[in-house]
């Protein structure tokens, strides 16, 4: 059987799809899919009677391949951080990618705190996680002070996890900056992503331990 020059291009064409298969990275698959359509379309173009639904098929499978590699091109973008979300990822966020980070820090917002502003009232339930990138926040419990938290501790994890009203009470000393999410925000977040859960239960429990050990060491005579 002779094969005519437009049959080289079905063959082509598949050698393409067969490549695509056995690669990794999606962003080439898609480019070998394509590749693969481009090919094969002049084939069906070049019959005696144009065999309009595989060119038509084709290309739809062609502009779909494209729009996800846009969107991969898109995602793969270089992320750039602020000087406030920087500093915020530097203290406790580097096991999230820093494009997760970013869609974290969007679940809340910042805010700059005047000397005496709380983010934990006592005897109330707790609405928000805080962390403080700069200025220290104050710890009382029934007016007694329990010691002073610098900036990255996460403040209201604990009890956010517990529901129980606040047992103390958290102050900033001075003027400061921080983010604060709301408890409804973070929740959703972590459904959406299930899959950064274990970072942000890792990031909390190095948090909770800190805490811990400079309670201790506070109390060491």
């Amino acid at each position: 059987m002779s094969m005519q020059p437009a049959d080289y291009l079905v063959h082509l064409s598949n050698l393409l799809l067969l490549v695509s298969y056995s690669v990794r990275d999606i962003l080439w698959l898609r480019w070998f899919a394509v590749a693969a359509a481009l090919t094969v379309i002049p084939y069906y173009l070049a019959q005696p009677n144009v065999l309009w639904p595989p060119v038509l098929w084709g290309s739809v499978f062609m502009a779909i391949n494209l729009f996800q590699i846009a969107r991969i091109y898109l995602e793969r973008r270089p992320v750039v951080l602020s000087a406030d979300e920087q500093k915020l990822y530097e203290m406790g966020f580097r096991a999230l990618r820093p494009r997760e980070f970013v869609s974290l820090v969007l679940t809340g917002d910042w805010r700059d705190a005047v000397p005496g502003e709380k983010v934990l009232e006592e005897g109330k339930a707790v609405e928000a996680v805080s962390i403080a990138i700069s200025g220290d926040v104050d710890v009382r419990r029934q007016g007694t002070s329990l010691g002073r938290l610098p900036p990255g501790n996460v403040i209201g994890t604990a009890l956010a996890l517990t529901g129980e009203p606040s047992p103390i009470e958290a102050t900033f000393a001075g003027a400061a900056r921080y983010m604060r999410w709301p408890l409804a925000n973070l929740r959703a977040f972590a459904d959406r992503r299930p899959e950064l859960r274990l970072a942000l239960q890792r990031f909390v429990n190095d948090d909770l331990a800190l805490k811990v050990e400079r309670l201790a060491m506070n109390r060491a005579p």
